[in-house]
């Protein structure tokens, strides 16, 4: 079951969309937390199906992946994280998807769905991570938010 965050955002969904696959803004309207410090590499811009970033954590580093993209309803990431601390090739499995729905032409409802899956050796991380990605959840489409209906 997916850690989900909903809200709607008073902008057409091209807008929201253009700004959630442009990771090398990224910078520019999200600040930095624990579990986003910034995006330390993009392979290209703007982003597509296949581009590739990493994510340096505290915790350790997510190697993300474009996985599907359809502006401007829908962009999943695929990130599966190497924790500093877990052995070599241990990942904690991180999907996050971007869902895009118009409610009228100028309301749009962003959906924002992680799904988390951890290894034998790590199942015992899965309720602290859950209630971080909870939290970031809700911060992140508070900042996507502020910015999206700073542009109107």
């Amino acid at each position: 079951m997916p850690a989900t965050s909903v809200l709607e955002i008073n902008a057409p969904a091209s807008g929201i969309f253009d700004v959630v696959v442009d990771l090398l803004a990224y910078d520019e309207w999200l600040p930095n937390s624990t579990s986003f410090p910034g995006i330390t590499s993009i392979s290209e811009s703007p982003t597509k199906l296949g581009t590739t970033y990493i994510e340096s954590t505290p915790l350790g580093i997510r190697h993300g992946e474009v996985i599907d993209i359809s502006r401007p309803s829908k962009v999943v990431f695929h990130q599966p994280m190497q924790l500093k601390d877990a052995p070599e090739g241990v990942l904690v499995d991180i999907k996050v998807e971007i869902i895009l729905r118009m409610k009228t032409e100028e309301v749009t409802e962003v959906e924002r769905n992680v799904y988390l899956s951890f290894p034998e050796p790590l199942i015992g991380l899965k309720p602290v991570f859950e209630e971080g990605v909870g939290l970031e959840g809700a911060r992140v489409m508070g900042f996507l938010k502020k910015k999206v209906e700073s542009l109107a």
